[in-house]
């Protein structure tokens, strides 16, 4: 499943289609720094010029934050909002968990992670995260840092 180095910037806006980790859902959900950019491609999305994906395990570590953050009435509401929204929520099947062992393995990112990564690898899409873990695979996904550049991972504090 080796891909190759992608250095070319991107600006998350003109993609046909991403696929969302846990982190930017979480800053839109919140209204963190780059929510407005969520909102841009949740817009985007609505009118059909983008497609946004997100595997359902990223839809449980979102749940899980929110619930971190404000108990288990945020975490409903986290996953109304989610079922609302114009994002296509990809279902695990085995071929997606093989795809997620891969990274796990061979990247040594977490479990959630390495579900976005196999999204993005199997549709040969970019991955939109702030979540620094996500330099261990670049060679294998294309990365679209949110909060930094798009080449470039955003600082360490700058983590969910």
């Amino acid at each position: 499943m080796a891909g190759t180095v992608r250095q070319v910037e991107r600006d998350p806006l003109d993609v046909d289609a991403l696929v969302l980790d846990a982190q930017p859902v979480v800053a839109f959900i919140n209204g963190e720094a780059g929510a407005s950019l969520i909102e841009a491609l949740l817009d985007r999305a609505g009118r059909g010029d983008t497609r946004l994906l997100m595997a359902v395990v990223n839809v449980a570590e979102v749940m899980i934050v929110q619930e971190r953050r404000g108990g288990a009435d945020a975490s409903h509401r986290t996953l109304e909002l989610l079922q609302d929204l114009p994002i296509d929520l990809v279902a695990v099947d085995l071929e997606l968990a093989a795809r997620a062992a891969y990274f796990k393995f061979r990247g040594g990112i977490s479990l959630a992670d390495s579900f976005a990564a196999a999204v993005a690898h199997r549709d040969g899409i970019p991955v939109l995260t702030g979540d620094r873990e996500f330099e261990r695979i670049a060679n294998s996904v294309e990365v679209i840092w949110f909060g930094g550049g798009a080449t470039t991972p955003p600082e360490p504090d700058a983590r969910m």
